[in-house]
């Protein structure tokens, strides 16, 4: 691939992000359906079913930057997807809501406030884990690494 033009790199982008939108589309429509079939609700079954389908590649990510000792990569990768999963939020919010409420008051659940919670809890733990310095141990791992 390194060896091609930018304008054929750029048709395969954007037929690559077509399909990803398309296989987007059906991947919510069927978890939908799971959801229902297996009475997880439509909050349950988006965080594991679609929750695990999307975040494959950063998974691989961040698996095979940790595993070369790119640990500035992994985190990167994870920070910035969840950056980016907050921008489409709020550009939704602002503009792709129809009727007077925001999305906050559409989808009130205490389960998405629970899953809220615990991604704040771990970036906090990720964050403060970089800030540390590396001779402080807790159940014999440090925050950067041997």
């Amino acid at each position: 691939m390194s060896g091609l033009s930018l304008p054929i790199l750029l048709v395969f982008f954007v037929a690559a992000a077509a399909a990803i939108w398309v296989v987007g589309t059906q991947l919510s429509e069927q978890t939908d359906v799971l959801s229902t079939r297996l009475h997880l609700g439509s909050a349950l079954g988006g965080l594991i079913l679609l929750a695990l389908a999307t975040n494959l590649p950063e998974i691989a990510i961040v698996v095979s930057a940790s595993l070369s000792g790119n640990v500035g990569v992994a985190v990167g990768n994870i920070l910035g997807g969840i950056a980016i999963s907050d921008v489409v939020l709020v550009v939704l919010d602002a503009f792709g809501v129809r009727g007077r409420h925001p999305l906050t008051y559409r989808a009130a659940s205490l389960v998405l406030l629970l899953e809220g919670l615990a991604v704040v809890a771990v970036l906090a733990v990720v964050v403060a884990g970089t800030q540390l310095p590396a001779s402080v141990i807790v159940w014999r791992v440090t925050p950067k690494g041997c």
